[in-house]
């Protein structure tokens, strides 16, 4: 991005937003290559809903470019958009789509020429700048790096980003969050909304102490994302999220306890609502925040309603080994982990 030291001079989100997003005047082609799916995905909606108005659904056509079709997305691309106005056509994983020569010669004469009507959005982790298309494509401004931000640009996004669901973040605060979770937009955003949900909870707004509290002790945190990742065949993803906390100095003690109690809670979900309770009744009568049984809706789906019994038979033997087992309480955690996730 431009002005930012150590980052390249590439345009980048922040052109787009100064630009485009607050003028409204948008460019017929953006390419944005980068590893910020966050803000990607942002750039993508706030176009789609400015720009295409009530007819919106009519004229919003999604391809993905490892297995579309490509004649089928140029014929869209050059077609008219329904009632006038303008239509938005997006490529995710572009850079397959371009991985075929045919397809390279019809995109960069589209670059040369393209319709007025048509928004085209391709996105990609990443482009070589060295080729052609890449060159044209930022001669004539379709170019944005969509990079994460980094350094002091990543503290102040973290603050903003807190700061929209309304958690106040010192400084020193967003920047242990950083070091944490590196720079995925998305990973630190998923955090924020857990601390927020911990606030909501509670009932009062989070001190500065408690935030830091927070920040620091990832157990409860994680807990969720441990969670989240489970489902038959899956170890591997729940065991990496384990091995990190555990290189954070977290472990099976305070792991094992907070996973357990994730389960429970899911399942009792899941069987209450197949009973025919709403979550505001199951809320009720178990003292909890409906809020958070957003936090578990990909667990039930994972696991569906014998996989929750399974896990909560593994969660428990692996409660009753920590207290009792030979074993190392790490290895005591990977083997429930496996037997949970096992296919």
């Amino acid at each position: 991005m431009a002005a930012r030291a150590g980052r390249s001079k590439t345009p980048g989100f922040q052109e787009i937003l100064e630009q485009d997003l607050k003028t409204g005047r948008f460019r017929p082609v953006y390419i944005l290559a980068g590893d910020d799916t966050l803000r990607t995905e942002g750039v993508i909606t706030k176009i789609r809903k400015d720009a295409l108005g009530a007819a919106g659904s009519f004229n919003d056509h999604l391809f993905d470019g490892e297995s579309c079709d490509p004649a089928r997305v140029f014929q869209q691309v050059l077609s008219l958009p329904m009632m006038g106005g303008r239509q938005l056509v997006v490529v995710k994983h572009a850079d397959k789509f371009l991985d075929r020569t045919e397809t390279l010669a019809h995109f960069e004469k589209y670059l040369a020429k393209p319709v007025g009507e048509t928004i085209f959005i391709l996105t990609m982790a990443k482009a070589d700048g060295r080729k052609s298309w890449v060159k044209t494509a930022l001669k004539a401004g379709y170019f944005f790096e969509m990079s994460n931000p980094t350094g002091e640009y990543l503290i102040q996004w973290i603050i903003k980003a807190a700061g929209r669901v309304d958690i106040r973040l010192e400084p020193r605060q967003a920047a242990l969050l950083a070091e944490l979770l590196g720079d995925d937009l998305q990973s630190i955003k998923n955090e924020l909304d857990k601390i927020a949900l911990i606030q909501e909870d509670r009932g009062v707004r989070l001190t500065s102490e408690d935030l830091q509290e927070l920040v620091m002790d990832q157990a409860d945190l994680q807990g969720f994302e441990i969670t989240e990742h489970l489902q038959p065949g899956a170890a591997g993803k729940v065991l990496d999220t384990w091995r990190r906390l555990a290189e954070w100095g977290r472990s099976a003690y305070e792991i094992s306890p907070v996973v357990l109690n994730r389960i429970r809670r899911g399942y009792l979900l899941e069987f209450a609502r197949r009973d025919g309770l709403d979550d505001q009744e199951v809320a009720r009568l178990t003292g909890q925040n409906p809020w958070a049984f957003r936090y578990l809706t990909t667990m039930l789906r994972n696991m569906g309603p014998g996989g929750l019994i399974e896990a909560q038979k593994a969660g428990l033997k692996c409660d009753r080994r920590l207290k009792g087992s030979p074993l190392k309480p790490g290895a005591v955690f990977e083997q429930a982990v496996l037997e949970i996730c096992k296919r």
